[in-house]
């Protein structure tokens, strides 16, 4: 059985809006053995042969597949990382989130990364909200190898972008929802201007990741693990910068 997180983030653009929603709710759902079909048409208004051409566009023909799928990635990961004592639900967490985050990971994608960002002429770092702090650590670690770069975190500085970047800069975004509209609709001006746009966001960003020259995506977020999400965004970005500093002369 492929692996049901790969198998999402492969064919989540060929979702139609609600068969994401779908994809969503049980990503989400915390006693995957206990959901039913029932619950998620109750839940979402919708039908069971919504749930199932889902189910078919993932490369699974049932919902009974695509559940034993969840089943089996968890039960992998928990065989990996035992839970051996009730010291923190909150680590076991961090230990399945980071488990799904670098099964996601592709070196290819970083090493392009990197060269983008060793050859661009300015690198803006952008965040907001939680993920603001990621992206303003990663500015400073750019900063400590010599790449000429700026964190924005304040709407009003992250509108001028589009005003002042051009096709020789870089735009690197940290989203931990991967859902703020305003983002979305300046990153899109500043792609008009051939500005690349690197991002890191969970895998449901569908749009985000549809507007990005080259993306890294983490495990879904959910509200319960905001922490946990921040912590792989925070992962990723030191994945980029660990290749980086192999790639950068002065480092090597």
């Amino acid at each position: 059985m492929s692996d049901i997180y790969k198998d999402i983030n492969s064919n989540y653009e060929r979702l139609s809006e609600t068969e994401r929603e779908v994809i969503n709710f049980i990503l989400k759902f915390e006693d995957i053995e206990e959901l039913k079909l029932r619950y998620i048409k109750d839940a979402l208004y919708i039908s069971n042969a919504t749930v199932i051409r889902a189910c078919k566009k993932l490369n699974y023909d049932t919902f009974s597949e695509l559940k034993a799928a969840f089943i089996q990635s968890r039960e992998e990961k928990q065989s990996m990382y035992p839970v051996e004592s009730n010291f923190s639900h909150e680590l076991d967490c961090i230990k399945k989130d980071t488990l799904t985050t670098l099964e996601l990971v592709d070196e290819k994608d970083i090493d392009q990364i990197c060269n983008c960002l060793i050859n661009a002429r300015r690198i803006f770092c952008v965040g907001t909200g939680s993920s603001s702090k990621v992206a303003s650590e990663f500015n400073y670690k750019l900063k400590s190898i010599n790449l000429w770069t700026n964190d924005f975190s304040d709407r009003l500085l992250i509108e001028r972008i589009p005003q002042i970047s051009t096709v020789q800069d870089v735009i690197v975004i940290f989203s931990l929802s991967g859902e703020a509209e305003e983002i979305d609709e300046i990153m899109i001006k500043a792609k008009s201007n051939r500005t690349k746009i690197i991002t890191v966001t969970n895998m449901a960003a569908i749009k985000l990741k549809s507007i990005s020259t080259h993306c890294l995506v983490t495990s879904n977020p959910s509200d319960q693990k905001k922490f946990c999400s921040r912590l792989m965004l925070y992962m990723m970005s030191t994945l980029i910068y660990e290749k980086l500093i192999t790639k950068v002369p002065s480092f090597e």
